[in-house]
């Protein structure tokens, strides 16, 4: 029958809808970075950047990323950069030792990730390392984006996650309201037929 497979077709949207909507608000999730997690470099970067799944935004915030080192002080030379999924930092590392790198994103779903990872700088013999600075660098101003940051978007170029989802649910409850009232005039024809057909044998 006609309604039956309408509620089919409602429940299967429905099982496709509770299934996707967590993969597109997943958050972002760190993919690489150099120096990479837990090596040890011997030349001093001039940068630490970061690579994510999918792209980050700088807005409601931009991305903070501090770099603090073995005594304690922090190395980073400026604010982050965002480009699409990768977010970069100016640095200028001090003495031997290991290095935290921890940042705060806005991921492509809107919501914030933070996260740290390490390496270790082990110069060469007379190389005078910078003396970094008692707190993280504040960044509170624009960040360079090379991609629109004012809605979340995937990494692919698609529509916003907002507007797929919103779709997804329209048309979940438009089908699932059809179902409804096909089946709900299922339900009253169903008597109408049995009186017509009695009154018919009574006639005869």
């Amino acid at each position: 029958m006609t309604w039956r497979r309408l509620v089919i077709g409602a429940v299967a949207l429905l099982v496709a809808v509770f299934g996707v909507l967590p993969a597109a608000q997943a958050h972002d999730y760190l993919v690489g970075s150099t120096p990479k997690l837990n090596s040890t470099v011997t030349a001093a970067p001039e940068q630490v950047s970061l690579k994510f799944n999918d792209i980050v935004l700088t807005r409601p915030a931009p991305p903070q990323l501090s770099v603090q080192g073995p005594d304690g002080r922090y190395y980073e030379t400026g604010c982050a950069t965002v480009t699409d999924a990768d977010v970069v930092v100016p640095v200028a590392l001090g003495g031997t030792g290991k290095y935290t790198v921890t940042w705060r994103i806005v991921s492509a779903d809107g919501h914030p990730v933070s996260d740290s990872i390490s390496f270790t700088y082990r110069p060469e013999a007379g190389v005078t390392g910078a003396k970094g600075i008692a707190a993280p660098k504040p960044c509170t101003g624009k960040t360079t984006a090379a991609t629109p940051d004012s809605e979340p978007k995937s990494s692919d170029g698609g529509a916003p996650t907002g507007a797929i989802v919103a779709v997804v649910i329209i048309a979940v409850v438009g089908v699932a309201g059809a179902a409804l009232i096909v089946l709900t005039r299922g339900r009253r024809q169903g008597p109408e037929r049995e009186t017509d057909d009695t009154e018919d044998d009574t006639d005869d």
